[in-house]
């Protein structure tokens, strides 16, 4: 009997030390979310890196909220879609160091957040929803901002271009060099 009862002693005593070191488990609460910004300005024209960059973070669900025009994505509001509040001060603001690749960063800490990037350059804004994964330090991504294009999603991202005009055909253009169509 005595064989028994020492090693359900040592039994027990291996679980309770595992459980206690499971305890003890760092578990990172926080990410350092990093994108690489590139400018397009033609459909077919090379990406340059961007030079000029804003980011900023709230901490909401962009189902609920939007940033409602290229002057409130500049002056950091965005607009609550169901009863039209609006917040002036982000939660998070990023970083942007032009001689990085990963040149925009921001560290995140809450399970949601609305990100938003401006680009003054191209007078574009960008935004996405971002879940904060469960232990994982930083995150690295690209953001393609293309000025040619009208506003698009892409890889998580809304791409807002505004001021986007499409462009003329030849068909539009009579033969005076007016504007065509019925009057």
């Amino acid at each position: 009997m005595g064989r028994r009862f020492r090693r359900f002693v040592n039994v027990t005593a291996v679980t309770a030390a595992l459980l206690a070191a499971g305890c003890f488990k760092s578990v990172v609460t926080y990410t350092r979310y990093t994108a690489a910004i590139y400018n397009q300005t033609t459909e077919s024209g090379p990406y340059s890196r961007a030079r000029q960059i804003d980011s900023y973070a709230y901490y909401v669900d962009t189902a609920e909220w939007r940033v409602a025009s290229y002057e409130d994505a500049v002056d950091r509001i965005i607009t609550n879609k169901t009863t039209g509040e609006r917040r002036s001060v982000p939660d998070v603001l990023g970083a942007f160091n032009s001689s990085k690749e990963y040149s925009m960063s921001m560290v995140l800490q809450q399970a949601l957040s609305m990100i938003v990037v401006v680009n003054p350059e191209l007078k574009l804004y960008a935004y996405r929803s971002y879940e904060l994964p469960e232990n994982l330090e930083s995150v690295a991504t690209k953001l393609y901002m293309c000025s040619w294009r009208r506003t698009y999603a892409s890889s998580g991202w809304v791409v807002v271009n505004q001021f986007y005009v499409e462009p003329e055909t030849p068909e539009e253009t009579s033969e005076d060099g007016g504007e065509g169509g019925a009057a």
